[in-house]
């Protein structure tokens, strides 16, 4: 009945293929005379179960009944019956199989509405399938209801042809939340899943299921994380954050530095509870989706169980703990309660100089903390919240994936585009700004910089001391030791540069000059760091070719039908004929699509099961977090009193010896700073 002319109107006699199309047809009848409608009753045959007969009526027929409740209501719903014996009965002809009008009466005993206000009818307020599409994509992209209502209604030129009101929005909305829960968190969960495997045959999920079926942890990683864990994996960041569903679980992400340093997603996890057990589980699964390739050095938060879980799993992995400066002074006072020192008083004064050189040699990129992981949290405490369920959670999640992706093909972009800026034209500047990246160019230019200010001091056969030639007191910079093979073109430095974060120093710098080197030696340009180092092709675990965006062309496919429909609606919007026409050959294409996608496979939705379910967090509310260690708690109540951290003679009054439970012993707290000789 979609094609009907617009002066329709019901007549005894008039003929109807099916009960739907006369239904349609009573509705568009209200809809354009400004009235409701609704379907009074309706019989069927008790021998074949065919709708013989229905009456479809105003929605102001008959009037409401005595509700004894009445007396204790203290806003009683507006009545809106008034009686009115407006009415359409159908009525089945057996003979030609069709539904005849066999009643209409057309008066009503009310006011109609006017045609600027026949949209706010009940049975005219309708969201179809389309609008409720765009409705789902706005709150995906985290735009509120309100501001999605009034974009769509501008798309359809106005809320009287949206069709639907902000409450119908709304609705629509809650809707599709509890249609997505519907068989419980774990199943939304496992549909999620199933979803991203049929996209991405590359996508990897792991579930810790305990004996009851509770789902305990939960990891996966995609072809793009793979991708880059494979080609970016030496260094990992771990950390996790609270608060982002309502679920209480604490969500855990695996980061690190592309070759733009920029940061880059390998995996993610949700954990019930951050046991070493569930630690080792996530661990464990991380580098099974990932072909069990380690990581060199991996950085965590001061997680105690999280620590143990990683000298299990990754025993030949370097694990670098940062601590937060309120952190460590507790800790190191805990420390001089034990030994009584005074030289231990003596170094702290100068904790500056060697609290994180323990790390010196280590291969780190240059990373000092979890600041990189704590960076991807900030960004999704911003899009994910406590309220949210598992559902939505993997939703925008995905948000997150897709603003960290479209930035890292932005900065490809400029890499391409622009060239990079010299500061001096000199052969190996021009040489690495065409082998690295723009920010390690940038680095390496500022080493070179460096290296014209120095001078060699001595020369003892092969190793040259190599110090400023002019002492700036606000960045002092420290002298090198460096060794120079010319036969392997082999060059090693005291400070240790090129060994942490894979790019050679001002030391090194000065001594390929002196020694008439005007290229970087091959050794030395670490593929990571260059333009092409995304050009390596990558496996997965079952030996196939990674294709990291399995979906470009199915949203290159649906842009491009999406652009050729704006283009023709844009151009006969204004001609009536035209728009008519074009309507009837979209309905027409529509009806033929349908019938072909009832043959294509769909994706197969899991059904309610008894078993699979999440396991709830142990004790606590939707803000609850990690348990605090001692130091942590003293370190909150310090700051509230406003106490100073430093440690003091009297630090027994301020530490009692009962705060050494949290640690299994004090070579423990030893461990976490290496002192030096």
């Amino acid at each position: 009945m979609e094609e009907q002319q617009d002066d329709f109107v019901p007549r005894l006699g008039t003929e109807y293929r099916t009960i739907d199309e006369a239904w349609s047809a009573w509705r568009d009848y209200g809809g354009r005379n400004g009235f409701g409608v609704r379907i009074r009753y309706g019989h069927t045959s008790a021998a074949d179960d065919v709708i013989t007969s229905k009456l479809f009526v105003c929605s102001c027929e008959g009037k409401r009944g005595v509700d004894k409740r009445d007396h204790l209501t203290k806003k009683p719903r507006a009545e809106t019956r008034t009686g009115c014996g407006a009415r359409l009965q159908v009525k089945l002809d057996r003979k030609i199989q069709k539904y005849k009008v066999v009643q209409f009466v057309s008066e009503h005993n009310h006011p109609l509405q006017p045609p600027e206000a026949c949209y706010l009818i009940p049975s005219q307020r309708k969201v179809s399938e389309i609008s409720s599409f765009d409705i789902g994509i706005a709150d995906i992209s985290g735009i509120s209801p309100k501001e999605a209502y009034e974009l769509h209604s501008r798309q359809y030129g106005g809320v009287r042809g949206l069709g639907h009101t902000l409450v119908d929005h709304h609705n629509n909305l809650r809707d599709k939340r509890k249609e997505s829960m519907k068989y419980g968190a774990a199943i939304a969960m496992m549909n999620f899943f199933a979803r991203r495997v049929l996209e991405d045959p590359s996508f990897k999920h792991f579930e810790d299921t305990t004996e009851d079926g509770e789902i305990a942890n939960v990891i996966w990683t995609d072809a793009k994380m793979i991708a880059a864990y494979a080609r970016f994996g030496d260094v990992l960041i771990f950390d996790t954050t609270f608060g982002t569903n309502n679920e209480k679980w604490a969500f855990g992400v695996f980061v690190g530095y592309n070759h733009l340093r920029e940061i880059v997603i390998f995996g993610a996890a949700l954990m019930c509870n951050q046991t070493k057990d569930s630690f080792e589980w996530v661990f464990i699964k991380f580098l099974e989706a990932h072909g069990g390739k380690k990581p060199i050095t991996i950085f965590t938060d001061q997680d105690c169980a999280m620590g143990l879980a990683l000298e299990k799993t990754m025993p030949d992995t370097r694990h670098g703990l940062y601590e937060e400066e309120e952190e460590f002074d507790d800790a190191f006072a805990i420390l001089c309660l034990c030994c009584g020192d005074e030289w231990l008083e003596f170094i702290y004064d100068s904790k500056e100089k060697w609290a994180h050189c323990y790390m010196k040699d280590a291969y780190t990129l240059g990373i000092r903390s979890t600041q990189a992981s704590e960076s991807i949290n900030s960004n999704l405490k911003a899009y994910l919240n406590c309220k949210l369920d598992i559902s939505r959670f993997f939703e925008h999640f995905e948000r997150v994936l897709d603003d960290n992706r479209e930035k890292e093909i932005k900065s490809m972009y400029d890499m391409r585009s622009k060239l990079p800026r010299l500061k001096m034209n000199v052969p190996i500047l021009c040489e690495a700004g065409k082998l690295y990246t723009p920010k390690m160019f940038n680095l390496f230019q500022e080493e070179f910089e460096l290296s014209t200010s120095a001078h060699i001091r001595s020369i003892d056969g092969n190793m040259y001391t190599v110090a400023m030639c002019k002492i700036d007191k606000e960045n002092p910079r420290k002298s090198g030791q460096v060794v120079w093979n010319r036969e392997d073109q082999m060059i090693l430095c005291s400070c240790k540069k090129f060994e942490r974060e894979g790019i050679l120093c001002w030391h090194a710098l000065k001594v390929l000059d002196r020694e008439d080197i005007k290229m970087i030696p091959p050794r030395y340009v670490l593929n990571r760091w260059t333009r092409v180092a995304k050009d390596v092709a990558v496996v997965d675990i079952e030996g196939r070719r990674m294709i990291e965006d399995p979906m470009l062309d199915v949203r290159n496919r649906n842009a491009d039908l999406v652009r050729i429909v704006t283009q023709i609606c844009g151009k006969i919007g204004q001609n009536e004929e035209l728009a008519q026409f074009v309507r009837n050959k979209l309905l027409e294409l529509r009806r033929e699509c349908e019938e072909k996608c009832e043959n294509l496979e769909t994706i197969g939705v899991l059904k309610e099961n008894n078993r699979l379910h999440l396991k709830k967090k142990n004790g606590g509310d939707r803000r609850s977090k990690r348990k605090h260690s001692c130091i942590e708690k003293k370190t909150r109540a310090k700051k509230a009193t406003g106490e100073t951290n430093r440690p003091s003679n009297n630090l027994s009054q301020d530490i009692s010896v009962e705060n050494f439970g949290c640690y299994d012993n004090l070579e423990h707290i030893h461990n976490l700073w290496i002192l030096p000789d």
